[in-house]
């Protein structure tokens, strides 16, 4: 039962980092947040922005592709309204950057709601990408870091932990802000503020912020279409499109950009909804993980159930001696020339005898001795010199005649 225990210890410790090192992870174990989608019905959704379009007969789109893809969709080649919320949660290739941008010029109205002066919740854990969004709007974003008036840290920390609430305030007479008083939206979290400076004379700044009076929506010709940009991510949210002017601000740019055949579309694509293979989303589905968890019991089942965990035991079998001998005899036959072995058991013959005389061991043969013996007969001594001499010339010798010859020696010798 122990032997079971620790096979299952193995087999889990193999699977678990077999999953670590092979399977993609989901980016965090939050409870899943309202994301900016046509079809979130959250607080931070835009299904009521969605629903509200389409009950004032205005088309809607939710767009599930790359950008790449827009000329090909059944849309008006102009006259349609984009509207994108950053940060987004797919990345933004350079291919689909430089198709928007033609897509734009075409006649064509993108709507950028960042969030740089707002911080909703869904935009924990991505990145904004200022550098490449300063780069596309020809616009340079500084942080402008706000004080107390006594300016103290404790009265600041408090100023941080409360929900902002942001106001926008027409800049000047223009067509986007007709009646148009004030855009309010609260921020849960700390809300930082920016500055924006353009660095051409095709952006026109619309808005501002009511507190410290920096631009926070701009206007950019952009060819045939523009481009409007929102320092607020959440204006047009489920919670907050009724504050204030929020929604009469949504009509007007879509009034004033739309043509009478085109479209709305929400950038779906961009923040996870996407009609495409998405490895993150796959990786990220729970009926990915519980399908793998029930393979794997099962598989742990019939391997701790059904399969010996022991290697059968078989009964001891002595080694055959005689095997041993062949072996190692056949395998010396084989590498050792045949008058090198005939030489050295020639050598041990005349060391057994001169060891009997008192004689030192050096292998040479007692000639003198041997004929002097009554048992030798004269060919066995003449057999044994003829080998002695052909072995020391390195002449080839049959080994089994030695042997024997040597055998019947010792046999007479006593």
């Amino acid at each position: 039962m122990r032997q079971r225990w620790i096979a299952l210890g193995l087999v889990a410790a193999a699977l678990l980092s077999f999953y670590a090192l092979v399977f993609p992870k989901p980016q965090s174990t939050q409870p899943q947040v309202s994301r900016p989608l046509s079809t979130e019905t959250g607080a931070d959704g835009l299904a009521g922005a969605w629903r509200w379009l389409e009950d004032s007969h205005i088309p809607v789109v939710s767009l599930r592709e790359r950008y790449q893809q827009l000329p090909l969709l059944p849309l008006p080649a102009r006259g349609n309204v984009l509207l994108t919320t950053l940060p987004v949660r797919l990345p933004v290739s350079p291919e689909e950057q430089l198709a928007l941008e033609h897509w734009v010029a075409r006649g064509n109205t993108l709507l950028i709601l960042a969030a740089l002066d707002d911080t909703p919740g869904w935009t924990q854990g991505y990145d904004l990408d200022l550098p490449t969004l300063e780069e596309w709007l020809h616009i340079h974003f500084s942080s402008q870091h706000s004080r107390d008036d006594d300016g103290t840290i404790r009265n600041s920390l408090t100023s941080l932990l409360k929900p902002a609430e942001i106001r926008l305030e027409p800049l000047g007479n223009h067509p986007l802000l007709q009646g148009v008083r004030q855009i309010s939206v609260t921020s849960e979290l700390p809300a930082s503020h920016w500055l924006g400076a353009p660095s051409d004379f095709a952006t026109l700044a619309v808005a501002r912020r009511r507190d410290d009076g920096n631009a926070a929506l701009w206007l950019q010709a952009r060819e045939s279409g523009q481009i409007v940009v929102c320092a607020l991510a959440a204006p047009f949210s489920n919670a907050q499109i009724t504050r204030a002017d929020n929604a009469h601000l949504l009509a007007n740019i879509i009034a004033w950009s739309r043509t009478k055949d085109g479209r709305v579309l929400f950038d779906d694509v961009h923040q996870g909804l996407v009609s495409f293979y998405d490895p993150h989303a796959f990786y990220a589905d729970p009926r990915l993980h519980r399908s793998l968890g029930w393979m794997l019991a099962l598989w742990l089942l019939w391997v701790l159930g059904s399969q010996p965990l022991r290697v059968q035991q078989h009964s001891w079998m002595p080694i055959d001696e005689t095997k041993l001998i062949d072996a190692g005899g056949r395998f010396f036959s084989r590498h050792v020339p045949a008058a090198a072995a005939a030489r050295a058991l020639l050598e041990n013959f005349f060391n057994e005898l001169r060891r009997r005389l008192h004689q030192s061991e050096d292998g040479t043969p007692p000639w003198e001795w041997l004929a002097m013996q009554p048992r030798l007969t004269p060919e066995n001594l003449q057999a044994l010199q003829r080998d002695w001499q052909r072995a020391s010339a390195g002449e080839k010798v049959d080994l089994a005649s030695l042997q024997n010859l040597l055998v019947e020696l010792r046999e007479n010798l006593g």
